[in-house]
Protein backbone atom coordinates (compact mmCIF):
# COMPACT_ATOMS: atom_id res chain seq x y z
CA UNK A 1 0.00 0.00 0.00
CA UNK A 2 1.92 3.10 -1.02
CA UNK A 3 1.09 6.50 1.06
CA UNK A 4 1.64 9.78 -0.01
CA UNK A 5 2.85 11.93 3.32
CA UNK A 6 2.24 15.62 4.39
CA UNK A 7 1.95 16.91 7.66
CA UNK A 8 -1.31 18.02 9.32
CA UNK A 9 -0.59 20.24 11.99
CA UNK A 10 -4.87 21.08 12.92
CA UNK A 11 -6.48 18.04 13.13
CA UNK A 12 -8.46 16.67 16.10
CA UNK A 13 -7.52 13.07 15.49
CA UNK A 14 -3.92 13.78 15.51
CA UNK A 15 -4.96 16.02 18.95
CA UNK A 16 -6.78 12.71 20.52
CA UNK A 17 -3.63 10.33 19.61
CA UNK A 18 -1.34 13.17 21.47
CA UNK A 19 -3.87 13.03 24.71
CA UNK A 20 -3.71 9.44 24.99
CA UNK A 21 0.49 9.37 24.60
CA UNK A 22 0.45 11.69 27.24
CA UNK A 23 -1.16 10.30 29.50
CA UNK A 24 0.47 7.04 29.18
CA UNK A 25 3.89 9.39 29.61
CA UNK A 26 2.51 10.78 33.29
CA UNK A 27 1.15 7.27 34.62
CA UNK A 28 4.45 5.87 33.29
CA UNK A 29 6.46 8.55 35.92
CA UNK A 30 4.68 8.75 38.70
CA UNK A 31 6.52 7.44 41.58
CA UNK A 32 4.45 4.41 43.70
CA UNK A 33 6.62 5.31 46.74
CA UNK A 34 5.73 8.53 47.49
CA UNK A 35 3.55 11.93 46.35
CA UNK A 36 5.72 13.49 43.65
CA UNK A 37 4.37 13.84 40.44
CA UNK A 38 5.66 14.03 37.55
CA UNK A 39 4.69 16.51 34.68
CA UNK A 40 2.93 15.31 31.53
CA UNK A 41 4.96 14.29 29.36
CA UNK A 42 3.66 15.91 25.54
CA UNK A 43 4.49 14.36 22.83
CA UNK A 44 5.97 16.32 19.63
CA UNK A 45 3.17 17.02 17.28
CA UNK A 46 6.33 16.62 14.46
CA UNK A 47 5.94 13.26 15.57
CA UNK A 48 2.63 12.60 13.50
CA UNK A 49 1.81 13.14 9.82
CA UNK A 50 -1.60 12.34 8.45
CA UNK A 51 -1.50 9.99 5.12
CA UNK A 52 -3.32 9.26 2.25
CA UNK A 53 -3.16 6.39 -0.07
CA UNK A 54 -5.86 5.31 -2.66
CA UNK A 55 -3.82 2.16 -4.00
CA UNK A 56 -5.51 0.62 -1.69
CA UNK A 57 -6.82 -3.53 -2.73
CA UNK A 58 -10.35 -3.58 -3.11
CA UNK A 59 -11.69 -7.12 -3.92
CA UNK A 60 -14.99 -7.90 -5.77
CA UNK A 61 -17.15 -10.25 -6.45
CA UNK A 62 -20.57 -11.48 -7.46
CA UNK A 63 -23.37 -13.32 -5.26
CA UNK A 64 -26.94 -14.13 -6.31
CA UNK A 65 -29.34 -15.44 -3.84
CA UNK A 66 -31.32 -18.81 -4.02
CA UNK A 67 -34.69 -17.31 -4.73
CA UNK A 68 -36.34 -14.13 -4.10
CA UNK A 69 -39.47 -12.82 -1.98
CA UNK A 70 -41.66 -11.14 -4.56
CA UNK A 71 -44.94 -11.74 -2.63
CA UNK A 72 -46.82 -8.52 -1.23
CA UNK A 73 -45.28 -6.09 -3.91
CA UNK A 74 -46.23 -2.72 -4.67
CA UNK A 75 -45.81 -3.06 -8.16
CA UNK A 76 -47.00 -5.71 -10.94
CA UNK A 77 -43.55 -5.95 -12.90
CA UNK A 78 -44.42 -7.21 -16.53
CA UNK A 79 -42.25 -7.36 -19.21
CA UNK A 80 -39.23 -9.15 -21.42
CA UNK A 81 -36.08 -8.17 -22.47
CA UNK A 82 -32.89 -9.19 -24.05
CA UNK A 83 -29.75 -7.29 -22.08
CA UNK A 84 -26.24 -7.18 -24.16
CA UNK A 85 -24.85 -8.37 -20.19
CA UNK A 86 -27.34 -9.53 -18.24
CA UNK A 87 -29.06 -12.04 -21.21
CA UNK A 88 -32.47 -12.19 -20.90
CA UNK A 89 -34.73 -10.98 -18.33
CA UNK A 90 -38.72 -11.81 -18.31
CA UNK A 91 -41.30 -10.73 -15.76
CA UNK A 92 -44.71 -12.00 -15.85
CA UNK A 93 -47.11 -10.38 -12.69
CA UNK A 94 -49.95 -12.99 -10.85
CA UNK A 95 -52.52 -10.88 -8.64
CA UNK A 96 -55.75 -11.48 -7.31
CA UNK A 97 -58.79 -9.16 -7.53
CA UNK A 98 -60.65 -9.65 -4.13
CA UNK A 99 -64.22 -8.31 -2.83
CA UNK A 100 -65.34 -6.98 0.72
CA UNK A 101 -68.88 -6.78 -0.58
CA UNK A 102 -71.41 -8.96 -2.31
CA UNK A 103 -71.18 -7.89 -6.41
CA UNK A 104 -75.03 -6.72 -6.77
CA UNK A 105 -76.43 -6.02 -10.77
CA UNK A 106 -79.40 -4.24 -11.39
CA UNK A 107 -82.16 -6.86 -12.65
CA UNK A 108 -82.63 -5.13 -15.77
CA UNK A 109 -79.25 -4.50 -16.52
CA UNK A 110 -77.58 -5.24 -19.73
CA UNK A 111 -73.98 -6.36 -19.76
CA UNK A 112 -71.36 -4.36 -22.41
CA UNK A 113 -68.08 -5.75 -21.18
CA UNK A 114 -64.95 -6.81 -18.79
CA UNK A 115 -61.94 -5.09 -18.75
CA UNK A 116 -58.72 -5.04 -16.89
CA UNK A 117 -57.62 -2.01 -16.19
CA UNK A 118 -53.91 -1.25 -15.21
CA UNK A 119 -52.48 2.07 -13.64
CA UNK A 120 -48.80 2.92 -14.64
CA UNK A 121 -46.54 3.60 -11.50
CA UNK A 122 -43.76 5.06 -13.84
CA UNK A 123 -41.00 2.59 -13.16
CA UNK A 124 -39.44 1.56 -16.87
CA UNK A 125 -36.35 -0.66 -17.45
CA UNK A 126 -35.23 -1.40 -21.65
CA UNK A 127 -36.32 0.45 -24.76
CA UNK A 128 -39.60 2.18 -23.98
CA UNK A 129 -40.12 3.03 -27.64
CA UNK A 130 -41.05 -0.33 -28.31
CA UNK A 131 -43.56 -2.31 -28.43
CA UNK A 132 -44.40 -4.67 -26.02
CA UNK A 133 -46.87 -7.38 -26.03
CA UNK A 134 -49.19 -8.99 -22.49
CA UNK A 135 -51.42 -11.45 -22.71
CA UNK A 136 -53.86 -12.07 -19.81
CA UNK A 137 -54.65 -15.58 -18.48
CA UNK A 138 -56.98 -16.91 -15.83
CA UNK A 139 -55.11 -18.56 -12.80
CA UNK A 140 -56.02 -21.81 -11.69
CA UNK A 141 -55.05 -21.72 -8.06
CA UNK A 142 -56.05 -19.10 -5.18
CA UNK A 143 -52.92 -16.83 -4.30
CA UNK A 144 -54.16 -16.96 -1.05
CA UNK A 145 -53.47 -20.42 -0.82
CA UNK A 146 -49.87 -20.07 0.03
CA UNK A 147 -48.34 -17.38 2.77
CA UNK A 148 -45.38 -16.51 0.46
CA UNK A 149 -44.33 -16.35 -3.01
CA UNK A 150 -41.21 -16.13 -4.56
CA UNK A 151 -39.39 -15.24 -8.09
CA UNK A 152 -39.13 -19.13 -9.71
CA UNK A 153 -42.45 -19.93 -8.16
CA UNK A 154 -45.17 -20.85 -11.00
CA UNK A 155 -49.22 -20.81 -10.43
CA UNK A 156 -50.92 -22.54 -12.89
CA UNK A 157 -52.97 -20.81 -15.60
CA UNK A 158 -55.68 -21.65 -18.17
CA UNK A 159 -53.48 -21.67 -21.32
CA UNK A 160 -56.54 -19.58 -23.60
CA UNK A 161 -56.01 -16.67 -22.82
CA UNK A 162 -58.78 -13.99 -21.77
CA UNK A 163 -57.32 -11.18 -23.78
CA UNK A 164 -54.39 -9.91 -25.34
CA UNK A 165 -52.80 -6.51 -26.02
CA UNK A 166 -49.73 -4.90 -27.95
CA UNK A 167 -48.69 -1.45 -27.26
CA UNK A 168 -45.97 0.98 -26.77
CA UNK A 169 -45.75 1.87 -23.48
CA UNK A 170 -46.41 5.69 -21.87
CA UNK A 171 -45.76 5.24 -18.64
CA UNK A 172 -45.85 9.28 -18.01
CA UNK A 173 -48.61 10.36 -20.68
CA UNK A 174 -51.26 8.27 -20.65
CA UNK A 175 -51.80 6.80 -16.88
CA UNK A 176 -53.56 3.38 -17.72
CA UNK A 177 -53.19 0.78 -19.74
CA UNK A 178 -57.13 -0.74 -20.71
CA UNK A 179 -57.30 -4.58 -21.50
CA UNK A 180 -60.70 -5.92 -22.46
CA UNK A 181 -60.99 -9.41 -21.32
CA UNK A 182 -63.13 -12.05 -22.57
CA UNK A 183 -66.85 -12.07 -22.88
CA UNK A 184 -67.82 -15.27 -21.71
CA UNK A 185 -65.93 -14.50 -18.49
CA UNK A 186 -67.74 -11.04 -18.06
CA UNK A 187 -70.94 -12.43 -18.21
CA UNK A 188 -70.46 -15.60 -16.00
CA UNK A 189 -69.60 -12.66 -13.33
CA UNK A 190 -72.41 -10.71 -14.35
CA UNK A 191 -75.16 -13.56 -14.62
CA UNK A 192 -73.96 -14.42 -10.97
CA UNK A 193 -74.23 -10.89 -10.22
CA UNK A 194 -77.49 -10.52 -11.03
CA UNK A 195 -78.84 -13.72 -8.80
CA UNK A 196 -77.18 -13.23 -5.92
CA UNK A 197 -74.52 -15.80 -6.43
CA UNK A 198 -71.20 -13.71 -5.79
CA UNK A 199 -72.21 -12.39 -2.22
CA UNK A 200 -68.46 -12.94 -0.39
CA UNK A 201 -65.00 -13.41 -1.87
CA UNK A 202 -65.39 -17.02 -1.38
CA UNK A 203 -67.54 -17.29 -4.15
CA UNK A 204 -66.05 -14.74 -6.24
CA UNK A 205 -62.70 -17.08 -5.44
CA UNK A 206 -64.09 -19.88 -6.96
CA UNK A 207 -65.42 -18.51 -10.19
CA UNK A 208 -62.20 -16.16 -11.03
CA UNK A 209 -59.16 -17.13 -8.64
CA UNK A 210 -57.15 -14.58 -10.37
CA UNK A 211 -54.95 -13.76 -13.61
CA UNK A 212 -51.82 -13.79 -15.11
CA UNK A 213 -50.05 -10.87 -16.94
CA UNK A 214 -47.60 -12.38 -19.18
CA UNK A 215 -45.60 -10.45 -21.26
CA UNK A 216 -44.52 -12.00 -25.19
CA UNK A 217 -42.37 -15.14 -26.04
CA UNK A 218 -40.83 -13.02 -28.52
CA UNK A 219 -40.43 -9.63 -26.90
CA UNK A 220 -37.28 -7.85 -26.53
CA UNK A 221 -38.96 -4.57 -25.38
CA UNK A 222 -38.92 -2.45 -21.97
CA UNK A 223 -40.19 -3.82 -18.71
CA UNK A 224 -43.01 -1.96 -17.28
CA UNK A 225 -44.44 -1.28 -13.69
CA UNK A 226 -48.20 -0.98 -12.58
CA UNK A 227 -49.46 -0.04 -9.72
CA UNK A 228 -51.15 -2.90 -7.38
CA UNK A 229 -53.01 -1.18 -4.50
CA UNK A 230 -54.27 1.26 -6.85
CA UNK A 231 -58.60 2.12 -7.71
CA UNK A 232 -57.70 2.37 -10.80
CA UNK A 233 -56.11 -1.41 -11.03
CA UNK A 234 -59.13 -2.95 -11.11
CA UNK A 235 -61.22 -5.58 -13.37
CA UNK A 236 -63.94 -3.60 -14.05
CA UNK A 237 -68.09 -5.07 -15.21
CA UNK A 238 -69.72 -2.52 -17.54
CA UNK A 239 -73.19 -3.13 -17.93
CA UNK A 240 -75.95 -0.37 -18.37
CA UNK A 241 -79.88 0.26 -17.86
CA UNK A 242 -82.60 1.79 -20.38
CA UNK A 243 -84.26 4.09 -18.10
CA UNK A 244 -87.20 6.73 -18.77
CA UNK A 245 -84.71 9.63 -19.58
CA UNK A 246 -82.68 7.35 -21.55
CA UNK A 247 -79.41 4.45 -21.05
CA UNK A 248 -77.31 5.06 -17.85
CA UNK A 249 -73.96 3.31 -18.21
CA UNK A 250 -72.65 1.89 -15.00
CA UNK A 251 -69.46 -0.94 -13.43
CA UNK A 252 -68.84 -2.90 -10.39
CA UNK A 253 -65.28 -2.20 -9.98
CA UNK A 254 -63.12 -5.58 -8.13
CA UNK A 255 -59.86 -3.87 -6.75
CA UNK A 256 -56.59 -5.91 -5.87
CA UNK A 257 -54.02 -5.96 -3.04
CA UNK A 258 -53.06 -9.76 -3.76
CA UNK A 259 -49.77 -10.29 -5.98
CA UNK A 260 -46.55 -11.35 -6.46
CA UNK A 261 -43.98 -11.27 -9.75
CA UNK A 262 -42.44 -14.09 -11.14
CA UNK A 263 -39.31 -12.96 -12.20
CA UNK A 264 -36.72 -15.17 -14.25
CA UNK A 265 -33.45 -14.80 -16.16
CA UNK A 266 -31.60 -17.15 -19.15
CA UNK A 267 -27.38 -16.21 -18.13
CA UNK A 268 -26.45 -18.22 -21.36
CA UNK A 269 -23.91 -17.30 -22.87
CA UNK A 270 -22.98 -14.63 -20.35
CA UNK A 271 -20.34 -14.34 -17.40
CA UNK A 272 -23.46 -14.58 -15.29
CA UNK A 273 -23.79 -18.10 -16.60
CA UNK A 274 -20.98 -18.94 -14.05
CA UNK A 275 -22.81 -18.03 -10.55
CA UNK A 276 -23.14 -20.21 -7.73
CA UNK A 277 -26.19 -22.21 -7.51
CA UNK A 278 -25.72 -21.03 -3.67
CA UNK A 279 -25.08 -17.61 -1.94
CA UNK A 280 -22.82 -19.05 0.15
CA UNK A 281 -20.37 -19.22 -2.69
CA UNK A 282 -18.84 -15.87 -4.43
CA UNK A 283 -17.76 -15.59 -7.78
CA UNK A 284 -14.84 -13.65 -8.22
CA UNK A 285 -14.51 -11.09 -10.92
CA UNK A 286 -11.46 -12.01 -11.55
CA UNK A 287 -13.51 -15.32 -13.44
CA UNK A 288 -16.00 -13.29 -14.91
CA UNK A 289 -13.60 -10.76 -17.37
CA UNK A 290 -12.93 -8.62 -13.83
CA UNK A 291 -16.47 -7.35 -13.53
CA UNK A 292 -19.08 -7.63 -11.10
CA UNK A 293 -22.63 -8.09 -11.27
CA UNK A 294 -25.70 -6.53 -9.61
CA UNK A 295 -29.20 -7.39 -10.36
CA UNK A 296 -32.36 -6.27 -8.75
CA UNK A 297 -35.28 -8.83 -8.79
CA UNK A 298 -33.19 -11.49 -8.56
CA UNK A 299 -30.91 -10.91 -6.11
CA UNK A 300 -28.05 -10.64 -7.35
CA UNK A 301 -25.51 -8.52 -5.60
CA UNK A 302 -21.57 -6.75 -5.57
CA UNK A 303 -19.10 -8.34 -2.71
CA UNK A 304 -16.91 -5.97 -1.50
CA UNK A 305 -13.56 -6.82 0.70
CA UNK A 306 -10.45 -4.86 1.68
CA UNK A 307 -8.00 -7.66 1.68
CA UNK A 308 -5.06 -5.46 2.60
CA UNK A 309 -6.75 -2.84 5.30
CA UNK A 310 -4.95 -4.77 8.09
CA UNK A 311 -1.60 -3.97 6.75
CA UNK A 312 -2.52 -0.46 8.46
CA UNK A 313 -2.05 -2.18 12.16
CA UNK A 314 1.91 -2.82 11.37
CA UNK A 315 2.00 0.89 12.75
CA UNK A 316 -0.35 0.86 16.20
CA UNK A 317 -0.20 4.18 16.59
CA UNK A 318 -2.79 4.69 13.65
CA UNK A 319 -5.76 6.21 13.64
CA UNK A 320 -8.33 6.28 10.28
CA UNK A 321 -9.64 9.57 10.04
CA UNK A 322 -11.87 8.72 6.84
CA UNK A 323 -12.29 6.23 4.48
CA UNK A 324 -14.20 6.27 1.24
CA UNK A 325 -15.12 4.04 -1.68
CA UNK A 326 -15.63 5.17 -5.19
CA UNK A 327 -17.72 2.96 -7.24
CA UNK A 328 -17.77 3.78 -10.97
CA UNK A 329 -20.08 2.22 -13.21
CA UNK A 330 -18.92 0.19 -16.55
CA UNK A 331 -18.97 3.08 -19.24
CA UNK A 332 -20.65 1.17 -21.92
CA UNK A 333 -23.26 -0.44 -19.71
CA UNK A 334 -24.85 2.83 -18.55
CA UNK A 335 -27.45 3.89 -21.35
CA UNK A 336 -30.78 5.79 -21.55
CA UNK A 337 -32.77 2.73 -21.51
CA UNK A 338 -30.49 1.00 -19.02
CA UNK A 339 -29.67 3.56 -16.47
CA UNK A 340 -27.83 3.13 -13.04
CA UNK A 341 -29.49 2.56 -9.74
CA UNK A 342 -29.80 6.05 -8.09
CA UNK A 343 -28.56 4.84 -4.80
CA UNK A 344 -26.41 1.43 -3.45
CA UNK A 345 -26.69 0.13 0.06
CA UNK A 346 -24.27 -1.56 1.96
CA UNK A 347 -25.09 -4.65 4.40
CA UNK A 348 -22.27 -6.10 6.65
CA UNK A 349 -22.36 -10.22 5.93
CA UNK A 350 -19.91 -12.76 7.03
CA UNK A 351 -18.04 -15.79 4.99
CA UNK A 352 -20.96 -17.37 3.94
CA UNK A 353 -22.79 -14.07 2.86
CA UNK A 354 -25.11 -14.23 5.62
CA UNK A 355 -26.11 -10.86 7.08
CA UNK A 356 -25.03 -9.96 9.85
CA UNK A 357 -28.16 -8.82 12.01
CA UNK A 358 -29.07 -7.04 15.00
CA UNK A 359 -31.12 -7.81 18.09
CA UNK A 360 -34.19 -8.00 16.03
CA UNK A 361 -32.98 -10.25 13.60
CA UNK A 362 -32.54 -6.72 11.05
CA UNK A 363 -29.72 -6.70 8.65
CA UNK A 364 -26.94 -4.32 9.71
CA UNK A 365 -25.82 -1.66 7.41
CA UNK A 366 -22.81 -0.08 7.37
CA UNK A 367 -22.13 3.09 9.35
CA UNK A 368 -20.02 6.06 9.41
CA UNK A 369 -17.99 7.10 12.22
CA UNK A 370 -20.90 8.66 14.41
CA UNK A 371 -23.89 5.46 13.81
CA UNK A 372 -25.65 6.90 11.18
CA UNK A 373 -26.41 4.64 8.26
CA UNK A 374 -24.59 5.50 4.99
CA UNK A 375 -25.86 5.19 1.75
CA UNK A 376 -24.29 6.01 -1.95
CA UNK A 377 -26.15 7.84 -4.68
CA UNK A 378 -25.71 8.41 -7.58
CA UNK A 379 -23.01 11.71 -8.42
CA UNK A 380 -23.52 13.20 -12.32
CA UNK A 381 -20.25 15.14 -12.31
CA UNK A 382 -21.17 16.97 -15.94
CA UNK A 383 -18.15 19.49 -15.33
CA UNK A 384 -15.78 16.28 -15.41
CA UNK A 385 -18.09 14.31 -17.45
CA UNK A 386 -17.83 11.67 -14.54
CA UNK A 387 -20.35 9.86 -12.90
CA UNK A 388 -19.68 7.52 -9.68
CA UNK A 389 -20.76 6.17 -6.22
CA UNK A 390 -19.39 7.75 -3.19
CA UNK A 391 -19.57 5.41 0.48
CA UNK A 392 -18.30 6.28 3.25
CA UNK A 393 -16.69 3.41 4.80
CA UNK A 394 -15.09 5.52 7.81
CA UNK A 395 -16.89 3.55 10.41
CA UNK A 396 -15.81 0.03 8.37
CA UNK A 397 -12.80 0.52 8.13
CA UNK A 398 -11.92 1.50 11.61
CA UNK A 399 -14.20 -1.74 13.07
CA UNK A 400 -12.17 -3.40 11.05
CA UNK A 401 -8.94 -2.65 12.33
CA UNK A 402 -10.19 -3.07 15.76
CA UNK A 403 -10.82 -6.80 15.12
CA UNK A 404 -8.81 -9.57 16.43
CA UNK A 405 -10.27 -12.01 13.95
CA UNK A 406 -8.23 -12.75 10.78
CA UNK A 407 -11.90 -12.75 9.98
CA UNK A 408 -13.85 -9.42 8.99
CA UNK A 409 -17.22 -8.75 7.63
CA UNK A 410 -17.59 -7.96 4.18
CA UNK A 411 -20.37 -5.63 2.57
CA UNK A 412 -22.80 -6.43 -0.10
CA UNK A 413 -24.22 -3.79 -2.19
CA UNK A 414 -28.14 -3.94 -3.33
CA UNK A 415 -30.25 -0.97 -4.66
CA UNK A 416 -32.55 -0.92 -1.81
CA UNK A 417 -32.64 -0.72 1.40
CA UNK A 418 -34.34 -3.48 3.69
CA UNK A 419 -38.27 -3.00 4.38
CA UNK A 420 -37.80 -2.15 8.18
CA UNK A 421 -41.84 -2.19 8.46
CA UNK A 422 -41.44 -6.13 8.59
CA UNK A 423 -38.52 -6.98 10.69
CA UNK A 424 -39.95 -10.67 10.15
CA UNK A 425 -39.74 -10.46 5.88
CA UNK A 426 -36.82 -7.83 5.65
CA UNK A 427 -36.45 -8.61 2.04
CA UNK A 428 -40.04 -8.39 1.06
CA UNK A 429 -41.85 -5.76 -0.66
CA UNK A 430 -38.59 -3.43 -1.46
CA UNK A 431 -37.38 -2.27 -4.74
CA UNK A 432 -34.83 -4.96 -4.91
CA UNK A 433 -37.70 -7.47 -5.39
CA UNK A 434 -39.88 -6.05 -7.84
CA UNK A 435 -37.54 -4.00 -10.34
CA UNK A 436 -34.85 -5.03 -13.09
CA UNK A 437 -32.19 -2.53 -12.57
CA UNK A 438 -28.73 -3.44 -12.59
CA UNK A 439 -25.09 -2.32 -12.36
CA UNK A 440 -21.77 -3.67 -13.54
CA UNK A 441 -18.81 -2.80 -11.76
CA UNK A 442 -15.37 -3.24 -13.15
CA UNK A 443 -12.42 -4.59 -10.55
CA UNK A 444 -9.11 -2.58 -10.17
CA UNK A 445 -7.59 -5.18 -13.11
CA UNK A 446 -10.12 -4.04 -15.53
CA UNK A 447 -9.63 -1.82 -18.21
CA UNK A 448 -12.37 0.41 -16.84
CA UNK A 449 -11.68 -0.12 -12.93
CA UNK A 450 -14.56 1.11 -11.19
CA UNK A 451 -12.90 1.11 -7.61
CA UNK A 452 -10.86 3.05 -5.52
CA UNK A 453 -10.51 2.84 -1.58
CA UNK A 454 -9.38 6.70 -0.28
CA UNK A 455 -8.01 6.29 3.20
CA UNK A 456 -6.97 9.72 5.49
CA UNK A 457 -4.67 7.98 8.28
CA UNK A 458 -3.35 9.35 11.13
CA UNK A 459 -0.13 7.58 12.72
CA UNK A 460 3.39 7.85 14.18
CA UNK A 461 5.96 8.58 11.96
CA UNK A 462 9.08 5.97 11.42
CA UNK A 463 12.49 7.53 12.98
CA UNK A 464 15.14 6.19 11.25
Amino acid sequence: MKFNWYFLKKSATVFRLLIIFGITASLAGCDPSGDQIEAIVQPNVDDFSVQFTDTASVALSTVATDSVMTGGAARLLVGRYIDPIFGKFQSAAYFEPTISSAIVIPELAVYDSLTLSLRYDGYTHGDTTVAMNIAVHQSLADLLDKSSYYNTYAVPYAATPLGRVKFVPTPRESGTLKIKLSDNLGKQIFDKGKTNLLSSNTEWIDLVKGFALIPGANDNGPVVGFKLSDANTSVQLHYHTTENDGVKKDSTVIQTNIAYNRILADYKGTQLAKLPTTSRVSLPSAQTQNLSFIQAGLGVMTRIEFPTLRDLKANPYTVVNRAYLRITPLKYSVTKFNPAPPVLYPYLVDNNNEFFSNANGFPLQVTDLDGNLTQAEYIIDLVNNTAYYLLDVTGYVTTVLNLNSDNSPAILLRTSPFNKESTSLPAASTEFTFSATRLVIGDQQSNDSGVKLSLYVTAAKNKQ
